[in-house]
C-alpha cells in the first residue's frame, strides 16, 4: 500500500521510478567518496526530495514548500548585490528598448500610412503569429546551447539590437525620402486614394514586418534565457529567492511599459517623428555595448551559472555518440526524432548537399520536435496553470489600443485623464509584485495563485457593470467612471500577483526537465495565441458600441481561467480547495454524515 502511494505521488510530480533509482545510486556513490550524508542532501538535485516536499505540502500547504538546497543557500551566503544590480540594469535596458520600439513602430506606421490601420494591424498580427509558431523553437535553442549559456544570451541580445536598428533605419528612409513618404499616404496608394498600392513602399513595410518577427523572437530568447533559465539557476532551489528575483524582474518590465511610451511620446512631440527615430536608433546602438558587457559580468559573478554550464558539458560528452544514433526515446514522455545531421558536418554544407530534400527533412524534423514538446507539456500538471495564465491574455479589459479607441469614441474622457488612469493601473500592478512575496511566505505558492486570480476576477465585475449602466451617453456619470477604473485598477493587483506566482510554479515544475526552456517557450506561444484571439474579438465586434460584447467574452475567459486554476490545478496540487477544519465546517459536515 505504501509503495502504491509513493508511486502515485511520484507520477503526479512527473518523476519516474528510474529517476529515484538513479538518485539513490548517486547518493551511495557520494557517501562512499565523502562519508557525509548531510553534504549530499545539500547539493542533490533529487527526485526523491521533490516527492517528499510534495508530501509535506499535502499535510500543511500554508507553509513554504521545502526546496532542495534552500536552507544551505540561505544560511551560507547572501545573493551578490552588485551582480543583482547589474542584472536589473541589463533587464531594464533590454525591456525599455523593446517596449520603446514596440510603441514607436505602431505610431510610425499610423503616421506614414495615413487614413488606414491596415499596416499596423497586419504588423501586429504577423509578428504575434510568428511568436506562436516559433517561440518553442527559440526556447529549445537555450536548451541546445546550455553548454554556452553566455554566448547564446549575447547572440540574442546582439540580434535584438541589430534588427531594432535595421527597422529604425528603414523608417528613416521612409521619413526622409519625399517620394516614399508620399507613396505611403492613403494606405500605400499615394496622394490618390483610388490608385493601386505602391510596390516600393509596401516592400519597405514587408521588410519592417520580417525584422519585427525576428525581433519578437529575439525578445522571447532573452526572456527565456535570462528571466527564466538564469533566474532559476541563481535562486539555487530557494523558493523564496526565486519569488523575490521574479518580482524584481517583473517590476522592471512594468516600469518599462509605463516609461517607454511616455519617453517616445516626449520625443515625437518635441523633436518630430524623423528625429525621434534617430534618437531611438542611437540609444539602441549605445545600449548594445552596455548590455553585452554587463551580461558578461553578471555571468561571471553568479558562479552557479558557470558551474551548471560545466556540468552540462560533462553530461553531454558520454552520450554524444549515442544521441546521434538514437531513433526514439524508449522511456520518456515524448518521442523526439533523431538528429540526422552528422556533427562533423556544418548545416549549410549538409543543406547544399541534400538540396530541397534536405530542407524538407529539416522542416519535418522540426514539426516532429514541436509535436513532441507540446505532447510532453500537455501531460504535465503545470500545463493547466499555464493555460490559466494564457487565458488572461484573451482580454480587452486593459489599456491596449482597442480599449483606448473605445474610450476615445464612446466617452468624453480627455487624453491626460486616460493617461492618468493608465498610470494608476501600472502602479497597482507594481503593488501586486510586492504582494506576491508576502503571500507566498504566509500561505504558499499555490494558494497565492488562487487568491490572486480571484482578486483579478472579482473587481472586473464592476467594470462589466459600467458598460451597461450609465453608459448611454458620452458624458458618463461619476459613479460609472468610478466603477470602470476602480475595477480595472484593483484587478491589476491580482493579475500581476498571479503572473508572478504562476511563473514561479512553472520554473519549479520544469527545473529538472531536460527541455525546460523549450517548454517555457511553449508557454510564450500559448500566451501569444490567446492574445491573438483577443484581437479577433474586436474584429468580430468592430463598432465601438459593440465593445461591451468583447468585454463580456473577456470576462468569461478570465472566469474560465479562475475555475481551471482553482478547481483543477490547485485542487490537484493541494488535495482540496478549502481548509474545512479552519473554517469550522469539518465538524458540522461530520455530524451530518453521522
Amino acid at each position: 500500500m505504501q509503495a502504491e502511494i509513493t508511486t502515485n505521488v511520484l507520477d503526479r510530480q512527473g518523476i519516474s521510478i528510474d529517476d529515484v533509482a538513479k538518485d539513490q545510486v548517486a547518493q551511495t556513490e557520494w557517501r562512499e567518496r565523502n562519508g557525509d550524508e548531510k553534504d549530499f542532501d545539500a547539493i542533490q538535485p533529487v527526485a526523491t526530495r521533490q516527492s517528499s516536499n510534495h508530501d509535506n505540502n499535502e499535510v500543511d500547504d500554508s507553509q513554504d514548500v521545502a526546496v532542495p538546497g534552500e536552507e544551505t543557500v540561505e544560511e551560507s551566503s547572501d545573493i551578490d548585490v552588485y551582480a543583482l544590480i547589474l542584472l536589473g540594469a541589463q533587464e531594464a535596458s533590454s525591456s525599455f528598448s523593446y517596449r520603446a520600439a514596440e510603441y514607436a513602430y505602431s505610431i510610425y506606421l499610423v503616421v506614414l500610412f495615413t487614413n488606414t490601420l491596415l499596416p499596423a494591424s497586419l504588423y501586429g498580427f504577423i509578428t504575434t503569429a510568428s511568436a506562436i509558431v516559433f517561440s518553442g523553437s527559440v526556447g529549445g535553442l537555450t536548451d541546445t546551447f546550455n553548454t554556452h549559456r553566455l554566448r547564446i544570451v549575447r547572440a540574442f541580445i546582439f540580434s535584438q539590437k541589430l534588427f531594432v536598428s535595421a527597422s529604425y533605419g528603414i523608417f528613416l528612409v521612409l521619413f526622409y525620402s519625399d517620394n516614399l513618404r508620399q507613396a505611403a499616404q492613403n494606405g500605400g496608394r499615394g496622394p490618390n486614394p483610388n490608385a493601386p498600392r505602391r510596390a516600393d513602399v509596401w516592400s519597405c513595410f514587408a521588410a519592417i514586418t520580417i525584422l519585427g518577427c525576428i525581433l519578437i523572437l529575439c525578445n522571447v530568447g532573452v526572456s527565456v534565457s535570462v528571466e527564466r533559465d538564469w533566474v532559476t539557476s541563481i535562486a539555487r532551489g530557494s523558493s523564496k529567492r526565486l519569488t523575490r528575483l521574479n518580482a524584481i524582474m517583473r517590476r522592471i518590465d512594468l516600469l518599462s511599459k509605463l516609461v517607454a511610451p511616455l519617453f517616445v511620446s516626449l520625443l515625437t512631440t518635441t523633436l518630430g517623428y524623423p528625429l525621434s527615430c534617430v534618437v531611438l536608433l542611437c540609444i539602441s546602438a549605445f545600449t548594445t555595448v552596455f548590455e553585452l558587457s554587463f551580461i558578461g559580468i553578471v555571468f561571471r559573478r553568479f558562479t552557479i551559472l558557470g558551474e551548471e554550464e560545466q556540468n552540462n558539458r560533462q553530461q553531454k560528452r558520454p552520450v554524444k555518440a549515442a544521441a546521434e544514433e538514437q531513433t526514439a526515446a524508449p522511456n520518456g514522455e515524448a518521442n523526439y526524432p533523431p538528429r540526422r545531421v552528422p556533427t562533423s558536418m556544418k548545416w549549410h554544407q549538409w543543406l547544399s548537399k541534400q538540396g530541397l530534400r534536405g530542407t524538407f527533412t529539416l522542416m519535418k524534423r522540426w514539426a516532429k520536435v514541436q509535436i513532441a514538446d507540446w505532447h510532453s507539456f500537455a501531460l504535465m500538471p503545470i500545463f493547466i496553470s499555464s493555460l490559466a495564465i494564457s487565458l488572461l491574455y484573451m482580454s480587452v479589459l486593459s489599456f491596449d489600443s482597442t480599449f483606448i479607441a473605445y474610450l476615445k469614441s464612446e466617452t468624453n474622457y480627455t487624453d491626460p485623464f486616460i493617461a492618468g488612469m493608465r498610470g494608476v493601473c501600472v502602479v497597482c500592478g507594481l503593488l501586486g509584485t510586492f504582494v506576491t512575496p508576502y503571500l507566498t511566505k504566509k500561505i504558499g505558492l499555490v494558494r497565492t495563485g488562487t487568491w490572486s486570480i480571484w482578486a483579478e476576477l472579482l473587481p472586473l465585475s464592476m467594470a462589466i457593470v459600467s458598460f451597461y449602466e450609465g453608459a448611454s451617453n458620452k458624458q458618463r456619470p461619476h459613479w460609472n467612471t468610478a466603477l470602470l477604473f476602480t475595477g480595472l485598477s484593483l484587478s491589476r493587483i491580482g493579475l500581476w500577483s498571479f503572473d508572478l506566482a504562476q511563473l514561479a510554479q512553472a520554473q519549479e515544475a520544469l527545473r529538472l526537465h531536460p527541455r525546460r526552456n523549450a517548454l517555457m517557450g511553449l508557454q510564450f506561444a500559448l500566451q501569444n495565441a490567446l492574445d491573438l484571439l483577443h484581437y479577433a474579438l474586436t474584429i468580430i465586434w468592430s463598432r465601438p458600441s459593440q465593445f461591451k460584447n468583447a468585454a463580456d467574452v473577456s470576462f468569461a475567459a478570465i472566469g474560465t481561467a479562475t475555475l481551471l486554476y482553482t478547481f483543477v490545478y490547485a485542487r490537484r496540487e493541494r488535495g482540496h480547495v478549502l481548509h474545512l477544519d479552519k473554517m469550522g465546517l469539518e465538524s458540522l459536515l461530520g455530524r451530518k454524515s453521522r
